[in-house]
């Protein structure tokens, strides 16, 4: 039983070649200059227009609602929701339409250039939410850690020969699905008084929220990350440049603190299931 566990996982990995990474190793650790130039700018181009369309939905908020003081928070979990509702469905098309589950080692790790698009929108993203998040709207602290581990991973994406771009359809774009029904649920959180009128819906949301989450942050996150990790690391274990090394450590250390805050979020999500249902059955 153990044996056939052991090989079946080892069918799920790649393995590793060393004639392969070694040809890897041979091409320049960074994107050409003017490519770089270019997903700077595309960052600065995200966070403005991330910003342009927070700016009016607080104008929209505050003008045409009663939410007061918290207009700000209201504002930044409206923009979050569109934001995440264009990635996760952007990802998905790419996913289901352009990236193929059987491609060489090689074009995993370092192909698929034009989908720098996904981290060029993540940095820009998390840029802009991290001092919102930080000053204004006072996220958690784990929120925090994966606004700058997100900047980390994206980071090497779109600036890196070895970006694994392969990936970021799924990483970058699907799983920010999850993050559409969450925004919806915090807003019913910060007003009471939704709750109490529709109790059903809150209910409802909650549910789409945490299955939406366990399924493609937790689910589909396993096989998939550890797919990406295997080839992170033979990729980090293969180099022998010292600044190469720090690099994907780095880059590979992020993406451990990421899946971590996945299976933490997800453990309270099942938590908060448990509760909810030895309740109903003590209050049918």
């Amino acid at each position: 039983m153990t044996a056939t566990l052991t090989n079946f996982i080892g069918s799920l990995l790649p393995t590793y070649d060393e004639a392969v990474f070694r040809e890897i190793h041979d091409a320049p650790s960074f994107l050409p200059p003017n490519v770089n130039q270019n997903s700077i700018r595309g960052v600065l181009m995200v966070m403005g227009c991330i910003t342009v369309l927070h700016l009016a939905l607080l104008f929209i908020v505050q003008r045409w609602t009663r939410v007061g003081g918290g207009s700000l928070k209201a504002s930044y979990q409206l923009t979050n929701l569109l934001v995440n509702l264009i990635l996760g469905l952007t990802g998905i098309y790419y996913e289901v339409f352009k990236v193929h589950d059987e491609e060489p080692v090689i074009k995993m790790i370092m192909g698929y250039d034009d989908l720098r698009l996904f981290a060029i929108a993540q940095i820009g993203y998390q840029a802009w939410a991290l001092p919102i998040g930080l000053f204004f709207v006072g996220e958690t602290t784990s929120m925090l850690i994966h606004h700058v581990a997100v900047i980390c991973v994206a980071s090497t994406s779109a600036f890196l020969h070895c970006g694994f771009r392969f990936f970021t359809p799924y990483f970058y774009g699907v799983i920010e699905i999850s993050s559409v029904p969450l925004s919806i649920m915090n807003a019913f959180k910060n007003n009471p008084k939704w709750i109490d009128a529709r109790p059903d819906l809150y209910s409802t949301i909650r549910l789409v929220f945490g299955l939406t989450f366990l399924l493609v942050r937790v689910i589909m996150w396993t096989p998939f990350y550890w797919k990406f990790f295997s080839l992170a690391m033979m990729l980090l274990y293969s180099t022998e440049m010292g600044s190469t090394k720090i690099i994907l450590a780095l880059f590979n250390f992020s993406s451990v603190v990421i899946t971590f805050l996945q299976y933490f979020w997800a453990s309270k999500i099942i938590s908060a299931m448990l509760k909810l249902g030895k309740k109903k059955q003590k209050n049918p």
